[in-house]
């Protein structure tokens, strides 16, 4: 199936989902979401697809939210962010409640969004090199996307707050370490340990691992759509701040941003 941001395959019983803007390291909009949930529909209602795997395109994973959508919006006066917050929360939520197992292929940059949809995953093999951040904080926004939840429960409150509120950059080793990704190699062993979990979770018990999905999901995320009705109503009022402005123009102007605390 053709997509303009995403590209899906389906070979030997697995789906392959690939962010696929590698010339922007794969940023994640609201057209990604809404193609994102049409393919994990295709994996959960294939009964040949046996698990799926999802990777970014050109050696990144995914560098979060589009910062030029973000700039248009602020320069068109347009209040988008409310709407981009809602469908990036749905398309997790989604991505959780798929039956089938999904492995999150990393390597390079991931961030923000990015590593919400990586948690959203059941497996994160992810390359120890890989350049991790939340930089929600770095541009005036709070997390959205479930990772406040997702987060949270990986790696605890402390640490949440630490890497929420720094917006600094972490390894991938460090992140597997604490708990955030199930497991970090060398970049050039990468591909064969995900193909390890591929082999595995493709010809495992399919009704078993469902079931199990089902049952951790309703422990741990049931108070999801507060969470989601929560990101929305702060998300609104970063948007509506001179610092979002200024960290989103400097960001692309490639200068530090002079925040001014309002």
């Amino acid at each position: 199936m053709e997509f303009q941001n995403v590209k899906f395959e389906k070979r030997e019983g697995v789906a392959w989902i690939t962010l696929n803007r590698p010339e922007k390291r794969n940023p994640i909009n609201i057209d990604t979401h809404r193609e994102l949930r049409e393919c994990f529909d295709l994996v959960d209602y294939d009964d040949e697809i046996r698990c799926a795997v999802i990777r970014g395109a050109g050696g990144n994973f995914s560098a979060g939210g589009d910062l030029n959508a973000m700039k248009q919006r602020i320069d068109n006066g347009v209040r988008g962010t409310r709407k981009v917050c809602r469908v990036g929360a749905e398309t997790n939520l989604r991505l959780l409640n798929v039956k089938k197992p999904v492995i999150a292929w990393v390597e390079g940059a991931i961030t923000g969004a990015g590593i919400a949809l990586a948690l959203s995953c059941d497996f994160q093999i992810v390359s120890e090199t890989s350049k991790c951040a939340f930089s929600f904080v770095n541009i005036g926004f709070v997390p959205d996307s479930g990772a406040a939840m997702l987060v949270t429960r990986a790696v605890g409150t402390t640490r949440a707050k630490d890497l929420f509120m720094s917006g600094r950059f972490f390894s991938g080793r460090e992140a597997a370490d604490w708990g955030m990704f199930t497991e970090a190699v060398p970049a050039d062993e990468l591909e064969e340990r995900v193909m390890k979990y591929v082999r595995k979770y493709s010809s495992g018990p399919a009704v078993s691992y469902a079931g199990i999905k089902t049952m951790l999901n309703r422990a741990q995320f049931t108070e999801w759509a507060d969470l989601m009705q929560a990101e929305i109503d702060a998300q609104g009022e970063c948007e509506l701040t001179e610092d979002y402005a200024e960290a989103v123009t400097a960001f692309l102007e490639k200068r530090k941003p002079q925040f001014k605390g309002r």
